[in-house]
C-alpha cells in the first residue's frame, strides 16, 4: 500500500532505538573477574581504575581482594598495613564518587592485603560505562597495589510488549 505524503502532515517513523527495544532478548548474566595493578606514589597513595561497565550493562560487585605485592601472593601476616591508623585508608569509588570506605580484612584485622565480600544486592553496583575505582592512602611508598574485583555482569532482557 502506498502512503500519500503531504506538507504539514505528521509522519511517524520507527527510530533505531525503538527498533532495538522491540527485539526480544533474554536476560544475560556472567561472572567477571577483573584484575588491575598500579604503582603507588611516594606517599603510598593513588587511585586505580579497576573495571568499566559496558553501556547497557549492570555490574554488582561481590568480592574485592587487595594486595601490595602485585600479582604474587605474600604472607598477609608480615608486611601488612593495618587500616586502623590515621592517614591509612582505602575507598571504593564509582567514577570518582565515593561508594564506601573499604574494609578489606584478613584474620579479623582490617588491613592490606585483605578481602572484602558482599552478598547479593549488598555490594557496590555500577552501570552504563561507570568505572569501579579503588583509592588508597598511607600504604607502602612506591609499592605495587593489585586489586582483583569479582562480581556479576548483567545485560537486562527486553520487556515483552502486550
Amino acid at each position: 500500500m502506498q502512503q500519500v505524503v503531504r506538507p504539514g502532515y505528521p509522519l511517524n517513523f520507527l527510530t533505531p532505538d525503538e527498533a532495538v527495544r522491540l527485539i526480544p532478548r533474554p536476560r544475560e548474566e556472567s561472572r567477571v573477574r577483573a584484575p588491575a595493578t598500579f604503582q603507588l606514589d611516594g606517599t603510598g597513595g593513588g587511585t586505580l581504575d579497576v573495571f568499566e561497565v559496558e553501556a547497557g550493562y549492570e555490574f554488582e560487585a561481590r568480592r574485592v581482594v587487595i594486595t601490595l605485592t602485585g600479582n604474587m601472593p605474600s604472607d598477609p601476616n608480615t608486611g601488612n598495613v593495618a587500616l586502623n591508623a590515621a592517614g591509612k585508608w582505602c575507598a571504593y569509588l564509582r567514577s570518582g564518587s565515593l561508594i564506601e570506605y573499604g574494609q578489606p580484612a584478613y584474620g579479623g584485622q582490617i588491613q592490606v592485603p585483605g578481602v572484602q565480600t558482599w552478598s547479593r544486592e549488598q555490594g557496590p553496583y555500577l552501570r552504563n560505562q561507570e568505572v569501579f575505582q579503588v583509592r588508597v592512602a598511607g600504604l607502602t611508598a612506591s609499592g605495587v597495589l593489585a586489586v582483583y574485583l569479582e562480581g556479576i555482569l548483567v545485560r537486562p532482557g527486553s520487556v515483552e510488549n502486550d
